[in-house]
């Protein structure tokens, strides 16, 4: 069935009630003419078109919907689910922040041991005077940290030259091994 609209329904009813009006006054010149014809009672038609404008007016009126949140310390479980969540919030913050500290000291120290293998040796007061630079100079870290990423790729590359040279060697001992088993071949 076809969905029809409250206001269409109401014009409908509007053009019944006006049809019928008009057959009523229609009927009163025809009845001269005509024989009488016993027209329903149309007055139950009028009360339901009343309710109808009754239950469209009901229909049209806005409802008031009403919402509300209670946050309550009497609600024991929520208050102590909070106070929970929040004690666990703070401890995980701090944790991090502790962790951030042991992690930045540890990149330190490692860029202090790198920096060590790179010079080959160091005598105290070379350690002391390193630790320095770690905890007054932060911004002679950059420096430290090229020149040790430097003279790691140096070594990275002087290792494979070498690896390269050992094959190389390897390569030259098996052909002179070949070239003796030719000659006592002949």
């Amino acid at each position: 069935m076809k969905n029809i609209e409250i206001s269409e329904v109401y014009t409908l009813f509007e053009e019944i009630r006006e049809l019928v009006k008009a057959g009523n006054k229609s009927n009163a010149t025809i009845q001269t003419i005509q024989p009488r014809i016993e027209l329903p009672d149309l007055s139950a038609l009028d009360e339901l078109s009343d309710k109808l404008d009754e239950a469209i007016g009901e229909i049209r009126k806005p409802i008031r919907t009403e919402h509300h949140h209670i946050f309550s310390i009497a609600f024991n479980k929520i208050f102590y689910g909070v106070i929970g969540l929040c004690v666990v919030c703070l401890f995980l913050l701090f944790t991090v922040f502790n962790q951030r500290k042991e992690i930045a000291t540890y990149k330190d120290n490692d860029l202090k041991y790198r920096y060590v293998q790179m010079q080959g040796e160091i005598t105290p007061a070379g350690v002391i005077s390193l630790d320095s630079i770690f905890e007054n100079r932060r911004d002679s870290l950059n420096m430290i940290r090229q020149q040790v990423g430097q003279h790691e790729k140096a070594v990275i590359e002087k290792a494979k030259r070498l690896e390269r040279a050992r094959l190389k060697e390897q390569e030259a001992d098996r052909l002179r091994e070949e070239a003796k088993k030719l000659k006592r071949g002949k």
